[in-house]
């Protein structure tokens, strides 16, 4: 009976010295060529549907499509929008406008997304910094003109739409 044990102990010793080892390269890889990680496009956890909320009423959404390394989409939001005197939402407008995306880039702050309207030949740029989680963001207005009196606004928070 010990002898069996001892065998069943040997064989299960062994088969954990087989599976911590390390891969070999495959036949039809060069030699000495190791197997390095996939990276993962930055970008990726930007794109998708982005929607934020007043009141529980939508009031601006974000498509950012990725192709290859580049955007596409749009930025849907209620034409007027009234702030409190520190920069928070106080009310949203019930009509909607759609500008185009002209650009979308990455840099240390985010992504900077310009955005143009069709009907005049202005764009607007916005910043958006992801959460930790890549669900949530903040989107901010960045280097916009703002009407005289205007308190500038604080960044305001979208959600991922996850299908």
């Amino acid at each position: 009976m010990s002898r069996v044990v001892l065998a069943c102990l040997l064989l299960l010793f062994v088969s954990a010295a087989i599976a911590q080892t390390a891969p070999k390269p495959s036949p039809n890889s060069p030699q000495g060529a190791t197997q390095t990680p996939v990276k993962k496009n930055p970008l990726l956890a930007y794109a998708g549907n982005w929607i934020g909320a007043f009141e529980g009423k939508p009031w601006i959404l974000l498509n950012l499509n990725l192709v290859g390394e580049q955007f596409s989409g749009s930025l849907q939001r209620t034409k007027t929008i009234d702030l409190t005197d520190n920069g928070e939402l106080k009310h949203v407008g019930d009509e909607f406008e759609t500008d185009p995306l002209v650009e979308a880039k990455l840099n240390p702050d985010g992504l900077l997304i310009t955005v143009k309207h069709p009907d005049k030949q202005e764009t607007d740029r916005y910043m958006m910094k992801l959460s930790n989680d890549a669900t949530t963001a903040e989107i901010k207005m960045v280097a916009m003109n703002m009407p005289p009196g205007m308190p500038k606004p604080k960044p305001w928070k979208v959600m991922k739409v996850i299908k």
